[in-house]
């Protein structure tokens, strides 16, 4: 995958935050469950487990893994200024810190996360290379990233090239490149798997 540079940075996030006040009526939410459900039942257990979620938009995701998480916490990554207060406003919980960064300059200290959850985003980010070196620094050895769509890759481009600008060229690579670089990130690629509804990336650091 060609790391791809955006040149409007400022414009994405403009759009971003126009979008958060109606973003939750986008998708159906018995939809946006079955999609996270579908992501986190690969992971078992999460009880007590400290998680960055990175591209959080409003924060759906919290509502639905907090309860499985008991005492752990969450920090929610978002570049939009309008999708983060958004968030906390709908997720007030002490459990979950919510950072407006860009998910490559998080301030995130190394070997500080369990798991890296990124559903539904990672075609917006700029440098994917950069960003699983990142997920990384930021697990403990024996932590996992679960990067996840409930979109196949070809149904996805479409949705954003209608779009139309600051989103129409985010795509994502082909599941087996992006599992390349994962392994070339440091991580060892448990599952990559695409088809036309879904695509999935499950990771681990090594211990």
């Amino acid at each position: 995958m060609s790391t791809r540079t955006d040149g409007e940075p400022e414009a994405k996030r403009a759009a971003f935050d126009a979008l958060a006040p109606r973003w939750d009526d986008l998708k159906p939410e018995e939809a946006v469950v079955a999609g996270f459900d579908r992501g986190l039942a690969l992971l078992g257990d999460l009880s007590g487990l400290q998680v960055v979620d990175l591209g959080c938009g409003t924060g759906r995701l919290e509502a639905h893994l907090l309860p499985r998480l008991g005492p752990g916490r969450v920090v929610g990554v978002d570049f939009s200024p309008g999708m983060i207060a958004r968030a906390s406003l709908g997720c007030p919980s002490p459990q979950v810190t919510w950072l407006c960064r860009d998910v490559v300059d998080t301030g995130l200290a190394t070997s500080s996360a369990d798991l890296v959850l990124c559903f539904n985003s990672f075609p917006h980010f700029p440098d994917g290379e950069a960003l699983l070196r990142e997920a990384v620094r930021w697990l403990r050895p024996g932590g996992r990233l679960l990067l996840w769509h409930d979109l196949g890759r070809e149904r996805l481009a479409e949705v954003h090239r209608k779009a139309g600008p600051p989103v129409h060229e985010d795509l994502l690579p082909p599941v087996d490149e992006l599992a390349q670089l994962a392994g070339s990130a440091g991580f060892e690629v448990g599952i990559a798997e695409e088809d036309d509804s879904s695509y999935t990336l499950l990771a681990r650091r090594p211990h």
